[in-house]
């Protein structure tokens, strides 16, 4: 504490209390956890203890002469179970993060003291938390998210659904987007949903009438205009530079024919042109020497994905001589009478899903249908009454002589726009009491396995797996896991839960300058991204260390990211694992897309790099930045000439930004050798930084050597995999079951060991009931 004039005595007495008070404050916690409860066990750890009785007691004990300051008595809290105290040792957390306490007229503890209270502190209550029981918790009801409908789409029904395109961006909670407190199904959304299922139904199902070649004729008001035209009950008319168009459907990939009938009011020396757009590309250029007294059709034919596209035809070649002598050459003009679409130019047939589902012979043939077709898209048996209730819907929508296949549409689109499809349900029986534990069925463990796994709904094996009791156990479970893991399918891990714990997600909406570093493009930015998930499905799939992900020696590579990066010798577009020998060396710290996420558009960030080292791999967020606490200056700015290093210095003589700073600096200065991009920098590159405790890290080799053996790093893998596993935030109560990964960790630090140890947890085989 600092002197102040005219208190010597009154310190000197203080500080005598203040040893004394640590002195009794040890005795007590010692006997406070020293009893039967198991919570109660450890005392305050001496980092801790130390710290408070040295800069707290004084002003927080009722030994402070107008009681404790803010009503907040150490003395109390220190003697207090720390189990039914966690607000209050949080608040002390948050107090010595943000550098509060002690208030500025007291001396600070030494930066190493202050962070060493903040690491005990967290250890202990992890601990205390640790030997509860576990909580399983309560997961909202949600519904599935772009990916995983778009997954379980294509799963279901063969259907290839661009649901990206079609459906909103879903939000983002607790870092990801399949979190139930945020997967709400607005009215808006559901119209949509209900759109989409007619749309795949259509394809999914083809009706005894639609073999053939489907063909649709767009005429007057059905064609959309934009530009210089107006529509008229004679189709279109364009007096300059306009298009006409529509969206359509295309069932199935393959070749569909544009017939055009059109004119033009020709003049000048060339005939009218239209450019043949898909999707706002143009693919093919249309020639029109017809005129108007005799209207030609013309044709071209395009190779067409499946699924929604917008076909145009756009004038492009307007012409306007109003000085020619010669009357009808003064101005071109075009006009398109009707626009039909026909294909797919391969006919149709009935598909693999719809042969499947009308296999069975028999009376009951539709009912048996239906019935294994509600199964699939319910994830579950539907009960009778639910079966008649989609039959008789069948009957009065399609019409009671209506053909089977036309009643099967309407049962699939039913099924996909209920709840039971679009949301991720586990009701509570009927009757139960508030408050209490159920264990999962089988039906919905294996959902919550095949959603976790692979995003996308249960296959057939699991959910007869589910019907013969198998995934009722804990062995059963984690044998079918064991089964996703092996297929293809898990890849899904990598591209849904790594790219986002690692914040990568959006990588694609990056734009790095391409003045300072050349132009980077969309495709470009999506193999570094594969980059890096594909480093991470390697770990995972050949079952290497977790270190590996930090400390491993190689990467993914192709031509394109080896050139990229400067490396030689790889030849393909196939990315492979590639060793990496020279100072860059491999893992995830050397990747473009981790290193260009945390850089600005212009330059490298060594903030920005050190506060993702310490929020995504340590669990160690820093605090937000105090109120006023100022940033960088700008070029130009007063101070922007000195060098980032000198800069960042400046910013943490504010002793409201020192404690932060001090190591998030140092972690991201680390990195300096990679530039705002993730290629590596020659020459003379300051990339030394210093803890607070003064060790020394000594550029990206020594970083990977902090990373892997932080205990933070594996502690951030299996918190976050844990909250994407259960699509929920984690509290308090789910302390137990981290300590219990944490240990397996401890025994087998791979990720299917921690996969196969979540899907065990009561959290993700049980729940609490509201």
């Amino acid at each position: 504490m600092a002197e102040r004039p005219g208190e010597s005595e009154n310190i000197t007495l203080g500080a005598v209390i203040g040893i004394v008070l640590g002195i009794l404050l040890l005795l007590a916690a010692l006997l406070a956890f020293g009893g039967d409860d198991p919570a109660n066990l450890d005392p305050a750890p001496e980092p801790l203890a130390d710290l408070l009785n040295s800069h707290c007691i004084r002003c927080h004990s009722e030994e402070h002469e107008d009681g404790p300051e803010g009503e907040f008595d150490m003395v109390e809290l220190l003697t207090t179970d720390a189990a039914s105290a966690l607000e209050e040792w949080r608040d002390v957390r948050t107090a010595l993060a943000t550098a509060v306490m002690p208030p500025k007229s007291e001396q600070p503890p030494a930066i190493v003291k202050r962070q060493g209270a903040i690491h005990a502190l967290d250890r202990w209550l992890e601990a205390i938390l640790a030997r509860l029981p576990e909580e399983p918790g309560r997961v909202s009801p949600r519904r599935l998210t772009r990916i995983e409908y778009q997954n379980s789409i294509g799963d279901l029904t063969g259907v290839d659904f661009d649901a990206l395109s079609r459906l909103p961006a879903d939000d983002v909670g607790n870092g990801f987007d399949n979190q139930g407190d945020v997967l709400t199904l607005p009215p808006m959304l559901l119209e949509k949903y209900f759109r989409a299922a007619e749309e795949i139904a259509e394809v999914a199902i083809v009706l005894p009438d639609e073999t053939g070649i489907p063909a649709r004729l767009l005429t007057g008001d059905e064609l959309d205009i934009d530009g210089e035209g107006r529509s008229t009950a004679d189709g279109a008319y364009f007096w300059s530079r306009g298009s006409a168009g529509a969206q359509h459907f295309c069932p199935t990939a393959g070749t569909y024919r544009l017939k055009v009938k059109s004119w033009g009011q020709q003049a000048g020396p060339e005939a009218v042109k239209f450019a043949i757009l898909l999707d706002g590309r143009r693919r093919d250029l249309l020639v029109v020497e017809a005129i108007r007294e005799e209207p030609a059709v013309y044709h071209v034919d395009l190779e067409v994905e499946a699924g929604n596209h917008r076909f145009d035809l756009m004038f492009i070649n307007d012409y306007y001589k109003p000085e020619h002598p010669d009357p009808s050459q003064r101005d071109r003009n075009a006009a398109i009478v009707s626009i039909e679409i026909e294909g797919p130019l391969e006919g149709l047939e009935p598909t693999p899903f719809q042969k499947k589902l009308l296999g069975s012979r028999g009376k009951n043939r539709l009912r048996t249908a239906i019935g294994t077709l509600l199964g699939r898209v319910w994830r579950r048996p539907p009960a009778a009454r639910d079966l008649n209730r989609v039959l008789r819907l069948s009957r009065k929508v399609a019409g009671p002589k209506a053909a089977i296949e036309e009643r099967l549409r309407v049962a699939l689109t039913a099924a996909l726009v209920s709840p039971r499809f679009l949301l991720r349900l586990e009701p509570d029986p009927a009757g139960s009491r508030p408050q209490t534990v159920r264990d999962l069925d089988g039906f919905e463990r294996a959902t919550r396995l095949a959603y976790f796994l692979w995003s996308t709904t249960p296959d057939e094996t699991l959910l007869a797996s589910a019907a013969d009791g198998e995934l009722d156990s804990i062995e059963g479970l984690q044998s079918a896991a064991r089964r996703l893991l092996a297929d293809d399918r898990s890849r899904a891990l990598a591209e849904n839960f790594a790219s986002q714990w690692l914040r990568i997600r959006h990588l694609d909406q990056l734009r790095p300058d391409p003045e300072a570093h050349g132009k980077i493009n969309a495709r470009l930015l999506r193999l570094l991204g594969a980059e890096t998930t594909t480093l991470f499905d390697h770990v995972l799939r050949e079952k290497r260390p977790i270190e590996e992900l930090i400390r491993g020696g190689y990467t993914f590579l192709n031509n394109r990211l080896a050139s990229f990066y400067g490396i030689a010798g790889i030849e393909g577009e196939k990315l492979r694992r590639v060793e990496i020998d020279d100072a860059r060396g491999g893992g995830l710290l050397a990747q473009g897309s981790i290193l260009m996420a945390t850089s600005t558009p212009v330059r490298t960030s060594p903030v920005l790099r050190g506060k993702w080292l310490l929020e995504v791999l340590l669990d160690d967020a820093p605090p937000p930045p105090p109120p006023g606490a100022g940033t960088l200056p700008l070029p130009g700015e007063p101070g922007s000439e000195s060098s980032l290093r000198q800069q960042l210095a400046e910013h943490r003589r504010d002793p409201r930004c020192t404690s932060c700073h001090l190591r998030m600096d140092a972690l991201g200065f680390a990195l300096e050798s990679f530039d705002a991009v993730g290629r590596w920098r020659s020459g003379e590159i300051d990339d030394v930084g210093e803890l607070p405790d003064g060790t020394t890290v000594d550029g990206v080799t020594d970083l990977r050597i902090i990373i892997s053996d932080d205990p933070g790093f594996e502690r951030s893998l299996a918190k976050n995999l844990l909250i994407y596993a259960l699509g929920r935030g984690l509290d308090d109560g789910d302390a137990p079951a981290l300590a219990r990964l944490a240990g397996a960790l401890e025994e087998e630090s791979t990720l299917e060991r921690l996969i196969l140890e979540i899907v065990a947890l009561d959290a993700f085989n049980r729940r609490r009931m509201p």
